[in-house]
């Protein structure tokens, strides 16, 4: 029962880590193109994105090791769950190191209102597009290896 809710809680905050980042390139290129006081305020909106993001990356790592820990350790999961917590762990170092910072250096760049720093914003949403591409590359990779097994037994 308990690595049930560990499992549904796990899915839940993926999903809305996966959901977030959606919009996340999106809104940070925007930022860049209003530039100014509004570009400023989208960046303070987008800032809330961010730390929601990371609070929910670092709850779908908790949850993983708690379903881990009630499913019964080592013993239990193979190569593909092991792989799969590595990549969550992946996950959570893109968003606190690539995602959270370039989000920062956006925000900075933006803070002046009239006096855009283009050059370090453009920077900053770059760093912010790929992290969350790459996060969003390694949310899929660990999608596909939650099914990997039931999929291969099913056709093998």
């Amino acid at each position: 029962m308990l690595k049930s809710i560990f499992v549904v809680l796990h899915t839940i905050t993926a999903a809305a880590w996966f959901g977030l980042g959606l919009r996340l390139a999106g809104q940070a290129r925007k930022v860049t193109d209003l530039g100014g006081d509004a570009g400023a305020a989208l960046a303070s909106d987008g800032a809330d994105s961010v730390w929601q993001m990371n609070l929910f990356v670092v709850l779908t790592l908790v949850f993983s090791l708690g379903a881990f820990i009630a499913g019964g350790h080592f013993a239990t999961y193979g190569p593909v769950y092991h792989t799969s917590v590595t990549l969550i762990i992946l996950l959570v170092v893109d968003q606190l190191f690539v995602i959270r910072p370039g989000w920062n250096a956006l925000q900075n760049a933006v803070a002046g209102g009239a006096s855009l720093d283009v050059d370090a914003a453009e920077s900053a949403r770059k760093r912010v597009a790929i992290g969350t591409g790459v996060g969003h590359l390694l949310w899929l990779v660990m999608l596909v290896l939650m099914f990997w097994n039931r999929y291969l037994a099913a056709y093998l």
